[in-house]
């Protein structure tokens, strides 16, 4: 059997700054022999990291399973050939090893290998081969401290104009460190179409004195601090200033000594001299937080899931990108189209209704207040809210919604796009109600005569224009391809033989039993045999898991190859016969790979008691 394992790895300089680990080594471990794999395989990464030692690395070098390097981009894939490496798709440890970090002007390039977690890949079937999807970005307690190996210091900022947060690019930054002999030029960039810019620098930069390179130290008024007291200057391409700060900023609490990787965020009064009519064009790129252009496969050919772990989309979709006030100095207007893929034909474009929109927060309306305390008042701004008691957009008569203009926060308002523009109820696109009554623990989920459940194929795009001209109607914005699947499953039995139950709208069949106790009574006890019968169904069905607890476990079963009809019989991976005479729980965990946009569902549970 041929396995596939693809993902992408990342460091995080801060929430809003980030890099992938491009061209690193990923290195793949067999677990420690007779290691709690169970406890390991849910342990959060977070707390598994470990930056190791040379004579740690080379004590596992007789357990290394594969290595590959990342690109440039951060991703990785192995082909592992089961046969040959003698691999069952069993766990594994996970290890990253690299000379360099991203963007690094030092010259530092020690290897360093570190462990991030022992990982259970959620194997699922496709094209004769089984496939799993991972993903990580090290948190940024944990990249920073491996970035300061290598000596490499960074500031990633942000400009806007302070008012009204719109990003400004083409402006140029410059950062110091304020230092009592001279004060340090850390570095310079310019922003980007977003306003942000990236300083990469080393400890050298702000550790130089007049007596450099002879003598290098970090000269601060107190002797205690290790980093640069950071302020900037902001200027225009031809050298306008725009916001220069007093160096005496640095030494306040949020400048002062600040770590090898440092965000920050700037403010000006008012923009480069742009034309107060000019603002961001409108774009529709992202379904919740996923850019559909670079994250979801989302041409005419492709699978229309997500990238990085192969999610279809299900229940309520977020529908943003960039939503300005105005078009060509006009009030803007926009509206969604959908249509359908059957087969390989894309069907005609509708308009979507007010009835499949659920209720959008699109930005907010601020405005001065003569509260000394809290003088800004914000509210919310809502598409299909309650116009009795919220702030509502407008809808014209042919159904385009018309974004808010109050643009005066000392008057009647200042109205803030937060992205946003509609939230799609995709349960008004396509669902399924499957009903598993009758379904045994074992069997084929269409053995009740259901049919599998199906994902179905949409194309979303947004039409935006100035207000009232149906001329000036233009595209900003295609989603070609969007896997969506909303299948319900009811009366999905659970419990077993021992407490049997059924539940009701779920996002997969999921059950599990005992034949001793079928056979023999929900309350029978185990000797010598323990045969347990499981189902799981989903048309994105992840990583199938049946484990089991009770006095000196957990105790594992065989790694289960998961396929939209998933069943059969769990292999012990521990003899029964010598189990203590007790109480035991037998569960089965099921993946179901979907996601909102913005969040993803929990695993499902089934799950029965014994006696041995």
């Amino acid at each position: 059997m041929i396995f596939i394992f693809r993902g992408n790895v990342c460091g995080r300089i801060c929430d809003e700054c980030s890099e992938p680990l491009d061209n690193v080594l990923i290195r793949l471990y067999r677990p420690v022999a007779g290691a709690n794999l169970a406890l390991q395989a849910v342990t959060a990464a977070k707390h598994t990291i470990a930056v190791l030692s040379d004579e740690a690395v080379k004590a596992k070098a007789e357990r290394l399973l594969a290595e590959v390097a990342t690109d440039e981009r951060g991703n990785f894939l192995f082909e592992l050939d089961g046969d040959k490496l003698n691999y069952m798709g069993d766990a594994m440890e996970i290890d990253v090893r690299l000379t360099h970090v991203p963007h690094q002007v030092s010259a530092k390039n020690d290897p360093v290998q570190f462990t991030i977690t022992t990982l259970q890949p959620a194997w699922h079937e496709r094209d004769n081969a089984l496939i799993a999807h991972w993903e990580y970005c090290l948190p940024a307690r944990i990249w920073c401290a491996i970035r300061a190996l290598f000596d490499a210091w960074v500031i990633c900022g942000r400009v806007i104009v302070g008012a009204t947060g719109v990003p400004v690019p083409n402006v140029v930054v410059h950062a110091f460190d304020n230092d009592w002999i001279t004060d340090d030029p850390l570095g310079q960039a310019t922003t980007n179409s977003n306003g942000r810019f990236r300083i990469d620098y080393t400890s050298l930069t702000f550790k130089q004195t007049f007596l450099s390179p002879v003598i290098n130290v970090e000269t601060p008024l107190f002797a205690s601090a290790v980093g640069p007291d950071v302020y900037f200057h902001v200027d225009t391409l031809l050298n306008v200033p725009l916001l220069h700060e007093d160096p005496s900023i640095g030494y306040t609490s949020s400048r002062e000594n600040v770590g090898n990787c440092f965000c920050v965020t700037l403010a000006l009064q008012e923009g480069p001299g742009d034309d107060p009519q000019t603002e961001p064009l409108p774009v529709f790129n992202r379904v919740g937080g996923y850019n559909f252009l670079t994250q979801i496969d989302s041409a005419p050919a492709g699978d229309g899931k997500t990238l990085g772990d192969d999610r279809a989309f299900y229940s309520t979709l977020r529908l943003n990108g960039i939503l300005p006030k105005r078009i060509n100095g006009n009030a803007c207007e926009y509206v969604f189209e959908v249509a359908e893929w059957s087969g390989g034909v894309l069907g005609a474009f509708t308009q979507v209704p007010l009835t499949q929109i659920a209720k959008t927060h699109i930005g907010d309306l601020q405005r001065v207040t003569a509260d000394p305390i809290n003088p800004v008042q914000t509210d919310p701004y809502y598409v299909n809210g309650n116009p009795v008691t919220e702030l509502v957009a407008t809808v014209t008569g042919d159904g385009w919604i018309h974004v808010p203009q109050q643009s005066n926060a000392y008057g009647p308002g200042y109205f803030q796009p937060n992205g946003n523009m509609i939230r799609l109820i995709s349960t008004q696109l396509t669902s399924q109600a499957l009903d598993m009554a009758g379904l045994l623990a074992g069997q084929s989920a269409t053995s009740t005569g259901q049919p599998l459940a199906q994902n179905h194929y949409f194309a979303l795009r947004m039409w935006v224009r100035e207000a009232g001209n149906p001329a000036s109607a233009q595209l900003a914005g295609t989603c070609q391809r969007l896997a969506i699947c909303n299948a319900r499953y009811n009366n999905v039995p659970q419990g077993g033989s021992w407490a049997p139950s059924l539940e009701n709208n779920a996002l997969a069949a999921h059950t599990i039993d005992l034949e001793e106790l079928q056979t023999a009574g929900g309350c029978a006890q185990i000797t010598t045999a323990l045969t347990v019968f499981y189902t799981a169904a989903a048309a994105n069905l992840g990583s199938v898991t049946v484990s089991m607890t009770g006095p000196g476990g957990p105790y594992s079963f065989a790694p289960i190859a998961s396929s939209p009809d998933t069943f059969g019989t769990a292999v012990p991976l521990f003899n029964v016969a010598t189990l203590a005479p007790c109480a035991y729980t037998v569960q089965i965990s099921v993946q179901v790979l979907l996601t909102t946009g913005d969040s993803i569902p929990d695993n499902l549970w089934d799950q029965l008691a014994f006696c041995k």
